[in-house]
């Protein structure tokens, strides 16, 4: 696993390094105040600090080790997870960030086993209002709005 983590890590600095170079030719139409390459460039430098890690820890012999199978019901949810991301897509057009994305947490962590269901109603409301707000006020980028909000 060793080169394997070498190959992803150096795949991801270079993904990470394309992604800062062509946040940085994004038109910025602000007078003052954060452009539009702020965010992207965020996850650049967060995807290379990341990829470095992953780097240092194959050399130094920390990679995980191989596994001989695959768990079929593992596989399953991790496709089943793959839906819920582009059902979403096609749903915060439709109802709406906010509506949206409560119920892509909400469904998320059922399929992920979250048991009780006033956990996920508060962590599904509290994160949503949280990502809406640091686009709204912070970042002042409009988030859709669909049918409901």
């Amino acid at each position: 696993m060793k080169n394997v983590d070498i190959g992803v890590g150096v795949g991801l600095l270079t993904l990470s390094s394309s992604l800062f170079w062509c946040a940085g030719n994004f038109k910025d139409l602000t007078v003052h105040g954060y452009g539009p390459d702020l965010f992207p460039r965020i996850l650049a430098v967060f995807m290379s600090f990341l990829a470095i890690l992953l780097i240092i820890n194959a050399f130094l012999g920390k990679s995980l080790k191989k596994e001989d199978h695959i768990d079929p019901r593992g596989f399953l949810r991790v496709l089943v997870a793959i839906g819920i991301c582009i059902v979403y897509l096609v749903l915060v057009n439709l109802l709406g960030f906010a509506t949206s994305t409560f119920l892509f947490l909400f469904v998320l962590m059922a399929l992920l086993k979250q048991k009780r269901i006033i956990l996920r109603i508060i962590a599904s409301v509290t994160v949503s209002i949280i990502v809406w707000a640091i686009f709204r006020y912070f970042l002042v980028i409009p988030l859709p709005e669909g049918l409901l909000i």
